[in-house]
């Protein structure tokens, strides 16, 4: 592009657009006075223009317009020719806000075409870079997908921190509180065993999210049940959306259908009452075998004497003696 170059006039200017992160400007101007190249940044919407930076072009004979350009980095570069023949490149640095001479490939080539990263093709799928992005706009909705440098289908992985928003709300945190409101819903009572009324809070975490729970289960006779319940998120979430997004709840019944029967299991009250009774009887049953253990002790005491009754009387028969028979009558 040697050839095809617009030399400056002292007062010429050229406005390039900036893509800046910053909002002080959106635009490059560039002027030359005198032999000096000046660099203005631009406000588009008001027309106000600031000097930044100027640079020596003594050495140089104008600029070529065509072929300056800004670079990826939203750093102005700029295409001096030089006096004595050849190009002359200069890099105006928005960071320093300084101008410095710098070498360029292009200059060895006649031409240079950037290869273009945003195509589109005849089925209006638009793609970027060579791992493409892809998007495509129909009636009904915009399509996105990705594909990789063998245009097979890739992932498309949110990384570094930043968060994927769907009106609002960060979906990662919306899957993981879905499962922490579930979670915490579990912990509570469907059908009450021992009482009409059973009642109950709870609490769940999935991802890292906690959310917490309460509900109450009613037994309406020996065949219906309802069970109703909510959950909800721990505050302070951010972009975690309205507070229907940060809410669940519950509502069902159980009929029991065909003939009841008795549980084989008892309930913890029942369970008390038999304990009860079981040491009521165990003491009982102590102190019947105490009775008897004394009835026994006095029977043999008794035997005992019996046996030296029957000695005595057979005694007497054997050997009779006046005073013995007369104390034995």
């Amino acid at each position: 592009m040697k050839k095809l170059f617009a030399t400056s006039l002292l007062g010429s200017c050229l406005i390039l657009s900036a893509n800046s992160a910053k909002a002080d400007f959106d635009h490059y101007s560039i002027k030359t006075v005198g032999s000096d190249i000046k660099v203005y940044t631009c406000v588009n919407s008001t027309g106000v223009c600031t000097n930044t930076a100027s640079y020596d072009g003594s050495g140089m004979w104008g600029w070529n317009a065509g072929t300056s350009y800004v670079d990826k980095e939203n750093n102005l570069i700029i295409h001096g020719n030089a006096s004595g023949g050849g190009s002359k490149w200069l890099k105006y640095d928005k960071s320093t806000q300084s101008i410095s001479a710098i070498d360029d490939w292009k200059d060895d080539y006649i031409i240079s075409l950037e290869k273009q990263l945003i195509s589109k093709d005849s089925n209006g799928v638009t793609s970027i870079g060579e791992n493409s992005f892809k998007f495509q706009e129909t009636s009904k909705e915009m399509k996105l997908w990705a594909t990789d440098s063998n245009g097979n289908i890739a992932p498309i992985n949110i990384t570094n921190g930043s968060k994927l928003l769907i009106n609002g709300r960060d979906v990662e945190q919306s899957i993981n509180n879905v499962g922490a409101l579930s979670a915490a819903l579990t912990g509570l009572p469907t059908v009450p065993t021992d009482t009409t009324l059973a009642c109950g809070l709870g609490t769940g975490t999935h991802g890292g999210d906690f959310a917490f729970s309460g509900g109450c289960a009613s037994k309406v006779n020996d065949k219906l049940s309802i069970n109703y319940a909510a959950s909800m998120t721990m505050p302070g979430q951010d972009y975690a959306g309205k507070f229907e997004d940060k809410f669940s709840a519950r509502a069902g019944f159980v009929w029991q259908l065909g003939k009841s029967t008795k549980p084989t299991k008892i309930s913890f009250k029942d369970k008390k009452i038999m304990e009860k009774n079981f040491s009521s009887l165990k003491k009982n049953n102590d102190e019947l075998k105490a009775k008897n253990d004394q009835i026994i002790s006095q029977n043999q005491k008794l035997l005992v004497r019996l046996e030296k009754l029957e000695k005595l009387t057979l005694s007497l028969k054997l050997n009779p003696d006046s005073e013995v028979i007369s104390l034995a009558k």
